[in-house]
């Protein structure tokens, strides 16, 4: 009795990870830099008032 075995070629592994690997890093990528929008510290507040004459 004997059996034949198949290994999948190196080569074909490599592109099918490349297929899955490239836009799931992309979008980790993409997710983590717009979660770094949300922790980022809030803008300073401007003065939204109009500078005043001097008092003759």
């Amino acid at each position: 009795m004997t059996t034949d075995i198949k290994k999948t070629p190196a080569a074909a592994i490599l592109v099918a990870w490349l297929i899955v690997g490239i836009p799931a890093g992309w979008g980790v990528y993409n997710t983590a830099l717009n979660a770094k929008k949300i922790f980022a510290a809030p803008p300073p507040a401007t003065a939204t008032t109009t500078p005043t004459t001097a008092a003759k």
